[in-house]
């Protein structure tokens, strides 16, 4: 059996089927099954909260949700999460279009058995995985040699006029100006902007909070904390926490002031969260500078 368990999450009404599945899922030795059920969307939604779940089994006809509702609800599931939809043999234009819902697979539960339904999961997790990786790569902008040395240049001082970037690069003025732009509308250049030292305009602590958030709450939540101006960042991350925040404070109490007052307080973020207090900073730059 494989170290590393699997967490399934099956949204199934039907006790037969799902005493089924689980008997397919327990009978594959080479891995680690470890499923929670629901018999409701509302309650499989629930449980995917409170949970951390690597896919889930949806059956398409619930009792408070029919097979258009949940299509509709499917987007939800697959953006967060890789999951297969369980349909029957006369729900199969229901079970197409749910791909193109987001779903990575689906499976007519008369044709499953263990092998099947593993190696449908196995590849619905891959994939997921692929296709996040990908989309990723899409957003990438190659640069040449010539713009790094134009972002290196700009970093050190954004007023700099294109006759002068011009001068040192050796590229006409007219081709700088159109390198730039195209590097604003990639928005590999985000802004141009004034950096401040927060510890020098008042600010001493500064602090990285880990959060763990509920997986349905996660846009809703990074939306709250980016609103905050103290909130410098805010990224989900692998590893033990599904969130993290950098904010500066002007001392240790207001930091934990601002903490209980207004991060616990927002609906999503669960109680159990590290915060990381900076001590002594060696080095704290926005600045990407490239080898040329």
């Amino acid at each position: 059996m494989s170290d590393e368990s699997i967490s399934v999450l099956l949204i199934e009404d039907s006790e037969a089927d799902t005493k089924i599945i689980i008997k397919y899922l327990e009978k594959e030795k080479d891995y680690n099954y470890k499923v929670k059920t629901a018999k409701r969307l509302s309650e499989g939604i629930e449980t995917l909260k409170k949970n951390t779940i690597d896919i889930v089994l949806l059956d398409l006809n619930l009792p408070d949700s029919k097979k258009a509702k949940t299509l509709s609800r499917l987007s939800d599931f697959s953006k967060i999460i890789p999951t297969i939809v369980l349909t029957g043999i006369d729900d199969k234009e229901f079970a197409l279009e749910s791909l193109q819902k987001g779903a990575q697979d689906y499976l007519v539960k008369d044709e499953i058995n263990s092998s099947v339904l593993t190696r449908s999961i196995l590849y619905a997790i891959e994939r997921y995985k692929m296709e996040h990786k990908d989309r990723k790569k899409a957003q990438i902008l190659q640069i040449d040699e010539k713009d790094k040395e134009i972002l290196n240049i700009l970093q050190e001082n954004y007023r700099i006029s294109y006759q002068e970037l011009s001068r040192r690069i050796g590229l006409a003025a007219s081709t700088i100006h159109n390198r730039v732009q195209n590097l604003i509308n990639a928005e590999v250049i985000k802004k141009f902007d004034t950096l401040i030292d927060p510890i020098k305009v008042g600010f001493e602590t500064i602090a990285i909070i880990g959060l763990s958030v509920e997986p349905l709450k996660m846009e809703n939540v990074a939306q709250k904390l980016s609103a905050f101006n103290n909130v410098q960042l805010v990224a989900t991350t692998t590893g033990n926490h599904d969130m993290v925040a950098r904010i500066i404070a002007k001392n240790e109490k207001e930091l934990w002031k601002f903490i209980n007052e207004k991060i616990k307080v927002i609906d999503g973020i669960k109680t159990d969260m590290d915060v990381s207090s900076f001590i002594e900073i060696y080095k704290m730059t926005h600045k990407i500078l490239f080898d040329v």
